[in-house]
């Protein structure tokens, strides 16, 4: 499973309280926390690619230019790729690089070569209806990206949080969302009581990788409360109505009898 998944799974789901010897630092280390990713722009020059590393749990690269390069980063970091367009754009050769996820639009080709092995994280448009978003429960897709709104505010605002809110209740996966920089703590813990699992800054600038490494301190002595797993029950109002439709039928007939 990809390493970005596997994260995400494990520190959202509520942790039961350690007992015995090194309980204390047990419960340090497993305690629910936030996923700080960044998305960078990659371009001529890796020299920035250090800064954003170190900072995120994870870097999501976005090829720009004319050359469309990947930079591949050291064995140990955890990255993945956001392929441009919705053709049959190969990423057998960010795979092989050792890229742990890829971000796939929804109207980009489903069998892209070199992905099979990669986790797919599904980017999702908030005007997607309540019944395609439960499809993706039983999809091959391991989790969910909020995409940017087209008028980003410069905060979280209350239809996000309405928007993340809605998302979580209806998939069983883990979910992230693209926000702003300037997000502090107590949108991160809003967003978080939302459900959301993980966040995804982009970081274009010098300033930009500064205010990360400020959102690495604040995620780390940020305390998120656990949360219970994950279940998404049907809703079948059809059948609900259709037997309080033969209730009442019945109920005529018995009346009729007497």
């Amino acid at each position: 499973m990809s390493k970005l998944i596997d994260r995400l799974i494990q520190t959202s789901e509520a942790v039961p309280p350690p007992i015995g010897f090194r309980a204390a630092k047990t419960a340090a280390s497993s305690k629910p926390r936030m996923a700080l990713i960044a998305r960078i722009e990659v371009t001529e020059s890796a020299a920035p690619l250090a800064g954003y590393v170190a900072s995120a749990d994870a870097v999501i690269m976005a090829p720009t230019g004319a050359g469309k390069k990947t930079i591949r980063p050291s064995p140990d970091t955890v990255w993945g790729l956001w392929p441009e367009g919705k053709g049959r754009q190969p990423i057998k050769g960010p795979a092989g690089a050792g890229a742990d996820f890829v971000i796939l639009p929804l109207n980009s080709a489903f069998d892209l070569p070199g992905m099979e092995k990669l986790g797919k994280i599904l980017l999702i448009e908030p005007s997607l209806g309540e019944g395609l978003i439960r499809t993706i429960n039983e999809l091959p897709a391991d989790a969910a990206l909020l995409a940017e709104d087209e008028e980003a505010a410069p905060a979280i605002t209350w239809h996000r949080l309405m928007l993340c809110q809605r998302l979580a209740e209806l998939l069983a996966k883990p979910l992230l969302a693209a926000v702003p920089a300037s997000v502090g703590r107590d949108g991160l813990k809003a967003l978080w009581k939302a459900g959301v699992d993980g966040v995804v800054i982009t970081v274009k600038a010098g300033e930009q990788v500064k205010r990360l490494k400020e959102l690495r301190q604040i995620v780390d002595q940020t305390d998120f409360p656990a949360r219970p797993r994950k279940r998404v029950t049907a809703l079948l109002p059809r059948i609900a109505e259709e037997s309080d439709a033969a209730i009442a039928d019945d109920e005529e007939e018995e009346e009729e009898e007497e």
